[in-house]
């Protein structure tokens, strides 16, 4: 299955030193959604700190506990400079590439690198009542209106893409298309309209995040990524790295470690 790696505790101490980062898979929704997830202080403190967002090809339902903000939003590219503003309390469910336009018919660039409140989406979503409750209440009424719009619902093909080229990334745009058997032109048309993302950018997205959750949860050593991974020499992969997280992946294993 495909499941991106989002470490901001890792990629900065001071968050780390701020702010708690939990992630938890839901059972029943894992075709659609990937995880709940929740970012709270670890102190009573004022700060501005920086949350480093790594490019998953994901559309999050996202809020902002404290500003009573609730809405999707995706991007396009890592963000390592997303101001958020302590004491504040997150949650969110990132949802599998795909999913947002599939659940919602909406072209997924009204997301991407914006925020799309989701009274423009999902008009009968009870704002009022939902920032009424506690944050352990409204985690389980927001769980509870996702499930209530997926339904008996089925992924598509594309929504279930990312988990189906995961294991083994095609090499190139020519690769995916011959794999979908799609022309180019249709291939950039589909992958637009699903994932608000060119297929570039998607085989990018999964030969890195391959590499990193190769790197972060196994034995593997940097000089092991090119074989699995698609990459064509090691400076596309250090590139690749340093593009997305900021660190090499030397870089990065001495900090996971």
């Amino acid at each position: 299955m495909y499941y991106p790696i989002q470490i901001p505790y890792i990629l900065d101490d001071t968050f780390l030193k701020h702010i708690k980062y939990q992630e938890d898979t839901i059972d029943g929704l894992t075709d659609f959604v990937i995880c709940y997830w929740q970012m709270t202080p670890i102190k009573n403190v004022s700060i501005e700190l920086d949350n480093i967002i790594i490019l998953d090809g994901c559309i999050d339902l996202v809020v902002d506990f404290e500003e009573k903000l609730i809405g999707f939003s995706g991007m396009s590219s890592t963000d390592f400079h997303f101001k958020i503003q302590l004491p504040a309390k997150f949650m969110g469910l990132r949802l599998t590439p795909g999913a947002f336009h599939q659940l919602t018919k909406r072209e997924p660039q009204a997301a991407m690198d914006k925020f799309l409140p989701i009274s423009e989406v999902y008009g009968d979503f009870n704002q009022k009542y939902f920032f009424s409750l506690s944050f352990n209440e409204a985690k389980q009424y927001l769980i509870d209106f996702i499930k209530s719009k997926i339904g008996n619902i089925q992924p598509n093909s594309y929504t279930k893409l990312f988990n189906d080229l995961i294991h083994e990334p095609p090499a190139s745009v020519n690769k995916l298309c011959q794999i979908l058997n799609l022309s180019q032109s249709q291939c950039q048309r589909n992958f637009n309209k699903n994932f608000g993302l060119s297929p570039k950018v998607v085989l990018s997205i999964l030969r890195f995040q391959k590499s990193i959750t190769l790197l972060t949860s196994t034995k593997t050593k940097p000089s092991d990524l090119l074989e699995f991974s698609q990459y064509y020499d090691q400076s596309h992969l250090i590139n690749d790295f340093q593009r997305n997280i900021g660190l090499t992946p030397l870089e990065l294993l001495a900090k996971y470690k």
